[in-house]
């Protein structure tokens, strides 16, 4: 039977990844960077920018301990700046804006110049930003054992699995919820992810209290 915590966890997990990568706010991005290709090469793409993201995030979810280390940072300070970080992200969704974290203009005509539009933008930095980074990061970093860590990894493929679906199915998403449908799905993930970012804050900030309180001498 498993764990009732783990389940919490995993649902985080998921929650958490999905509300800051968004897929259906990458739809139109998508297909206007893809603008022009086959239907094979839009797929081809499609499939490299998943893999780009997975490799990315698995990368700095297994090596994010040694991160730390390296660095002198400690979890709790990790989890307060990575907090600030999705804060920011989610309030931008709120808005209805482009996180800043996203791909800025001279990037997408970069990646359009080169082909490598699989790669980046849409890869790097469209569907794995920063925000997603610091929040593998920090689910690594809450992952006390192995189940935990296997939920996190679990989550990044269940995540990409669904974008892969969501921007395969981009141009009958796009003519179904319109312009306006697709702010209002931004805005609600928006406002998931700053709840989730005020969490992790006070995660971080209450271990840092407690050692203030019950300091030597006190």
């Amino acid at each position: 039977m498993i764990p009732e915590g783990l389940w919490t966890f995993a649902l985080l997990s998921v929650t958490s990844l999905f509300a800051i990568t968004n897929p259906l706010s990458a739809a139109p991005i998508y297909l206007a960077l893809t603008h022009g290709y086959t239907h094979e090469h839009q797929r081809h793409t499609l499939r490299v920018a998943i893999l780009t993201g997975a490799v990315v995030l698995v990368v700095f979810a297994l090596l994010g301990a040694a991160i730390f280390a390296l660095f002198g940072i400690t979890v709790d300070a990790f989890r307060i700046a990575g907090g600030l970080i999705i804060f920011a992200v989610g309030m931008d969704m709120l808005q209805a804006r482009r996180a800043r974290g996203k791909s800025t203009a001279e990037e997408e005509e970069e990646g359009m110049t080169r082909d490598e539009v699989g790669v980046t933008p849409l890869g790097i930095p469209m569907i794995v930003g920063p925000g997603a980074i610091t929040t593998v990061m920090v689910l690594m970093a809450d992952a006390h054992t192995v189940a935990h860590m296997v939920v996190v990894l679990a989550a990044i493929a269940l995540v990409l699995g669904s974008i892969y679906v969501t921007l395969g199915m981009a141009p009958r998403l796009v003519r179904l919820f319109g312009q306006t449908g697709l702010n209002v799905v931004t805005r609600i993930m928006g406002l998931l992810l700053t709840v989730i970012a005020v969490q992790f804050i006070v995660d971080g900030v209450r271990p840092i209290l407690i050692d203030i309180i019950h300091g030597p001498g006190l």
